[in-house]
């Protein structure tokens, strides 16, 4: 590695190409030296074909490297994947239901998924620092806090982390923790902004910087009402963007 890695990260697309594909170019236009994608793919979203295209690209074109997520799993020939999609509320199963029957059997089998990625001092993954199968959000600083010694155990002075859908960084007491802005489908009250980040490695420090896209929620919601499924899920499905 150099003294320096710029590493492109995307998390949490959704199914909403029409933020990753301007997310990308925006991504080429700047340049890095890696690519990072922290999973949850589908669901939620109407363009899951299309999304799925874009990240082959990016596989193919950028060497992106894929770490799976919790979503993700719904969609692989996985055995936890059955329970795990029984707990889900109606309206994220008929989300589920109807993105699967969009997109080629083995479509996300074929992606070259890792459980998590690591630098130096810098350790990414989708949910949090625990082991693959828990997600657990980290959404204060007081999940932060509880999480640190994760990191701290195996060795790293800083995590990234998607699956909250938030920019936030919580400095604690013996790591820093960044979580990322989702492309697809916000939930940052302060920011509905659809975001990349560009990270920074410096020898022994990170920086992490936000990278809005440009996005017309209205038109997307139009597209969401477009679809086959039942008024109360894409009501639902709605509720993230308005």
């Amino acid at each position: 590695m150099s003294e320096t890695m710029r590493i492109a990260v995307l998390t949490d697309i959704h199914a909403l190409s029409g933020t990753l594909e301007p997310a990308l170019s925006a991504a080429r236009a700047e340049g890095f030296d890696a690519m990072l994608i922290l999973g949850d793919l589908l669901t939620y979203g109407v363009q899951p074909a299309e999304t799925l295209d874009l990240v082959q690209d990016a596989v193919d074109r950028d060497g992106a490297i894929l770490v799976s997520g919790n979503h993700d799993l719904l969609y692989m020939a996985d055995a936890d994947a059955a329970a795990y999609a029984a707990d889900l509320p109606d309206w994220l199963r008929e989300s589920v239901d109807w993105t699967a029957q969009r997109v080629p059997a083995g479509a996300m089998d074929r992606f070259a998924w890792r459980k998590d990625w690591s630098q130096g001092p810098l350790f990414a993954a989708h949910a949090n620092p625990y082991s693959f199968g828990d997600w657990r959000y980290i959404r204060s600083i007081e999940d932060a806090q509880a999480a640190s010694p994760a990191l701290t155990e195996r060795g790293y002075s800083f995590g990234i982390f998607g699956h909250s859908h938030r920019m936030r960084r919580y400095d604690c007491d013996a790591a820093t923790i960044f979580t990322l802005a989702s492309l697809g489908q916000p939930r940052d009250d302060q920011d509905r902004t659809p975001q990349w980040a560009m990270v920074t490695l410096d020898q022994q420090q990170v920086t992490v910087a936000s990278r809005p896209i440009s996005f017309n929620p209205e038109d997307y919601m139009k597209a969401i009402h477009a679809t086959s499924m039942t008024a109360s899920t894409r009501e639902r499905l709605c509720r993230f963007f308005a």
